[in-house]
Order: structure tokens, then sequence, then C-alpha cells
């Protein structure tokens, strides 16, 4: 059974054996690469593949790597960047970085160095879209969770909170249930009324009736 790629990326240099060096190393550990010997065709393929990391030179004919970072950072936020450059000075460098490359690595490089650059890349953008991903959940539904539990608990929200049925529900003591009640009352056509936990356990019985009803 062939493994879920560790990322998709996309190579553009004008050099067809760069690109052909550094889109076997890449394959080789697992990773989806598309490849690209202009700026032109690299934005072709951004338009049409769902791409987590640019590798790009700096120095291409017509149009070069600084004119492909500014139109990423423009058009593509949730997106990594490595420049590479067979001309490395501290000036390219620090105008790369300023326009939005998030990492600069300069031709020679070993495999090990390039592999090291994509996993610290694809680790960072991986982690700010989790975190993003969490922000987003907990402020949809007020709950942190991603597995595939999870997801199915938000679907149940999403399918009780259309309805105007009496929802019961049920669960061990500090599993969540006030959590989704709310998400439930927050998502439903009742979102503007206000939403009134009450403890029935801590009440005694015989003044339950009277707390809830007067």
């Amino acid at each position: 059974m062939k493994k879920e790629p560790r990322g998709t990326i996309l190579v553009v240099d004008d050099s067809p054996q760069t690109l052909e060096v550094i889109q076997r190393n890449l394959e080789a550990e697992n990773y989806s690469v598309f490849i690209a010997t202009s700026v032109s065709d690299g934005l072709n393929i951004l338009d049409s593949e769902d791409i987590d990391l640019v590798i790009t030179d700096l120095k291409m004919p017509k149009v070069g790597g600084i004119e492909l970072i500014k139109h990423i950072r423009d058009n593509y936020r949730d997106m990594e960047v490595i420049m590479i450059t067979g001309y490395p000075s501290v000036e390219s460098a620090i105008q790369a970085v300023k326009l939005g490359a998030d990492d600069y690595i300069s031709k020679p490089f070993t495999d090990k160095e390039l592999l090291s650059a994509v996993e610290k890349s694809l680790e960072k953008l991986y982690a700010r879209r989790k975190t993003q991903k969490s922000s987003y959940l907990k402020e949809k539904y007020g709950i942190i969770g991603e597995s595939e539990v999870m997801q199915s608990v938000y679907k149940i929200i999403e399918k009780a909170s259309i309805t105007n049925a009496t929802i019961l529900i049920t669960g061990e003591s500090g599993t969540g249930k006030e959590l989704v009640a709310r998400a439930i009352h927050y998502k439903s056509d009742r979102a503007s009324a206000p939403f009134v936990a009450f403890n029935c356990g801590g009440i005694p019985e015989e003044l339950l009736e009277s707390a809830l009803f007067g």
C-alpha cells in the first residue's frame, strides 16, 4: 500500500540537472514533487496544485526567485519557501528573508542539508496549520480536539443544532457534556438567547421542581 506523501513540494530552477537531483532526493524520502524550469511554469503549478513548500533558485532568466517569493507571499499565505542560489551573499540572503523566504541554502549543498531544510520548513508549516485548526475549532465549538472521534462529535453537533427536538446528552462525569450542549445551543437559531446550565445533582430532590418551574 502506497504511503501518503509527507508533503507536496514545488521546485523552481532553470537548471534541469539541479531539478533532477532535488526531485530524486525528495521523492526518495516520500515527498510529492513538482518541478518547473521557470517562474511562469511554477506559477501555473501553484494555481493548479496544493503546494506545501516551494524551493526556488534566486537568479533565473527573465523572472527570478525574489519576484516569485513576493508573488507567493501576496497570494499564497499558507506555504513555506526555501531560497537556493549559486551566488551566495549576505545581501541576497537578507533580501530573501525580508521578502518572506523561510530558509536559504547555497549551492552546492549536500543531500543532508537539503533534506534538513525541507523537514524544518514543513514541520513549522504543519505546526502552524495545527494551531490554526485548533483555534478555529475552539472558536467554532468551544471545544478542542481533532481526532476522528471528535470529528464525529462535531458532525453530531451540526445535525443537532438545526432541530427543535429535546436532546439528551449522556456520558461519564468530566467528558464534556455541558460543552457539547453549549456548542449545540450557540450553533442553533436560539444562539441569541442565554444558555442556562443547571446542576440538578446539586439541588435537593424536594426543591428541584420549584427551582426549575417556580
